[in-house]
């Protein structure tokens, strides 16, 4: 068995891999009118025209959606649970 210790290090490099992913994936872009997110898998157009700003903001509230999709409610709720409710993840920019 695990301890707490070896599945929060676990739950950690999963996270980082993951947001590192999403954040390579999706790019700034130029246009006319400003700036643009792209995703470069999907070959679209995810954002923008915004100022560069709002397009990082954007960047990282999707790689943080990724980071929870990956990791799934229980997981999510366990590593909070070995935090002790502190998990570095925020929503908010």
């Amino acid at each position: 068995m695990k301890t707490n210790a070896q599945l929060l290090n676990e739950i950690t490099a999963a996270m980082a891999d993951v947001w590192l992913a999403a954040c390579d994936r999706r790019v700034i872009g130029t246009a006319s009118a400003g700036c643009v997110v792209l995703d470069l898998r999907q070959k679209v157009c995810l954002f923008g025209p915004a100022s560069a700003d709002e397009c990082r903001v954007f960047i990282h509230r999707a790689a943080a959606l990724d980071v929870l999709r990956m990791l799934g409610t229980e997981r999510v709720a366990g590593a909070a649970m070995v935090a002790g409710g502190n998990i570095p993840i925020t929503l908010n920019g």
